[in-house]
């Protein structure tokens, strides 16, 4: 879901806004991670169910992108990071957000306000017909909604505005209608959140600049707030602000990548909506991660 910029209410320090984020391209303190996987923290818990209908193989999990173009596979249930390649797309841009739809196809907004067509198997990559600017929508998280539980109908919903305004303290929810790309206004919402949806039909935010940081359910007809838990433990440091972060739900729980500006690469977290536990996975992976994407088919509980 989404290529995080670093906040622009941070102490008024010299961090980088939205637009340059996207130009970095190392991998955090931890350098690069070669082809293959490393195995991470494991929940140790077995998934449910998956979705059937038209769910490809590919789209269960959880994929993430950094700010240096690397694609990457993250497999909650076993903690399994896998690097899948290097994006290419036609642009100079960098990855700012990014969502993924039941048939395992990534689409990634650059920082040039464009949205690419990006494959989860090999991460190659291709211009889609999205018209960037449309209704002031310039930067903005993303992610893919079910319209009711156990739908196979899904949208694509955004929130952000002018790319000015991100870290400025609102922003405005929205959704792409697809195959057409074209934007309608939903409502507002406090924040630069990230999005993630559900299988089930909820759409949540992860909001870093929020005072406490939180994960909220947001109505997806208003973006006004349903559940709000405070997730300030991912960030202890008492510094304040975010350099990076991207959202993802996966079995029932969300998963946060964070990178703070005391941070060399991103972390995982991972947060129970039923315990309101917030626990970390992972506190550097080597990976500056700037967007992630779940389809709808992903496991909806763990058993």
């Amino acid at each position: 879901m989404r290529f995080a910029l670093s906040l622009l209410f941070a102490l008024a320090l010299a961090v980088t806004a939205c637009t340059t984020r996207g130009t970095r391209n190392d991998t955090g303190g931890g350098g690069e991670i070669d082809s293959g996987s490393i195995a991470l923290d494991a929940p140790g818990r077995d998934i449910g169910p998956l979705p059937t209908g038209d769910c490809s193989e590919l789209a269960r999990w959880i994929y993430l992108v950094d700010s240096g173009n690397a694609l990457l596979r993250f497999e909650p249930d076993s903690g399994t990071l896998t690097r899948i390649g290097t994006l290419s797309c036609p642009t100079s841009g960098t990855p700012f957000s990014m969502a993924v739809d039941r048939q395992a196809n990534a689409y990634v907004l650059h920082n040039d306000h464009r949205i690419y067509q990006v494959s989860t198997a090999d991460a190659s990559c291709s211009a889609t017909s999205y018209v960037p600017d449309q209704m002031g929508f310039e930067l903005f998280g993303m992610g893919f909604v079910s319209v009711a539980e156990g739908s196979d109908v899904e949208q694509l919903f955004v929130a952000g505005g002018p790319e000015a305004g991100i870290g400025g303290g609102s922003s405005t929810l929205g959704r792409i209608d697809l195959p057409g790309w074209s934007v309608a206004r939903v409502g507002g919402v406090t924040g630069s959140p990230e999005l993630t949806g559900t299988g089930t039909g909820e759409l949540w935010g992860f909001f870093p600049d929020s005072t406490p940081m939180a994960v909220r359910q947001l109505d997806k007809s208003d973006g006004s707030t349903l559940r709000e838990i405070d997730v300030s433990a991912i960030d202890p440091s008492g510094f304040g602000g975010a350099s990076a972060w991207a959202f993802a739900f996966w079995g029932g729980r969300y998963y946060v990548f964070y990178e703070g500006l005391l941070d060399s690469s991103t972390g995982i977290y991972r947060v129970t909506p039923e315990t309101r536990a917030v626990e970390p996975v992972r506190t550097n992976i080597g990976y500056r991660i700037v967007g992630a994407g779940v389809s709808t088919c992903a496991p909806t509980i763990l058993i």
